[in-house]
């Protein structure tokens, strides 16, 4: 289960970066709101495609990688 979960982080992780750097807004808070909506639609599909997986088994993952990305692109500007 913790590889699953490890796994699930890794790719998480990866689709903030690229969603992130793929919006063409201008506006930093516009940015992470469509960052934070396309991930959920990642977690949901993800989910749904990882029979091994539920959302209480990530949800606390979910939520500590959003505030950790959040946080690091506003330090980094």
């Amino acid at each position: 289960m913790n590889d699953l979960i490890e796994q699930f982080e890794s790719e998480l992780k990866a689709f903030l970066e690229f969603r992130y750097n793929l919006s063409l807004q201008q506006n930093t808070a516009e940015r992470f709101n469509e960052t934070e909506k396309a991930a959920f639609d990642f977690v949901d599909d993800y989910l749904l495609n990882t029979p091994d997986l539920i959302a209480g088994d990530v949800e606390k993952s979910i939520q500590n990688i959003l505030n950790d990305f959040i946080d690091k692109k506003i330090r980094d500007n």
